[in-house]
């Protein structure tokens, strides 16, 4: 009995550690798009900038 109470604690603890990873990528994945955004944002800039000094 105490086996499968600790097989379902490990169960459920598994989950949860399931669900943080899965979180954890998807902010992974949210953070170098935003990078991705913002680094094409900068060269934009740089790009209008140069335009006008030229």
């Amino acid at each position: 009995m105490a086996q499968s109470t600790t097989l379902r604690t490990s169960t459920k603890q598994d989950t949860l550690a399931d669900h943080i990873a899965e979180f954890l990528s998807r902010a992974s994945r949210a953070l170098r798009n935003l990078a991705d955004s913002a680094d094409h944002a900068a060269k934009m800039v740089r790009k209008a900038d140069a335009a006008r000094r030229s």
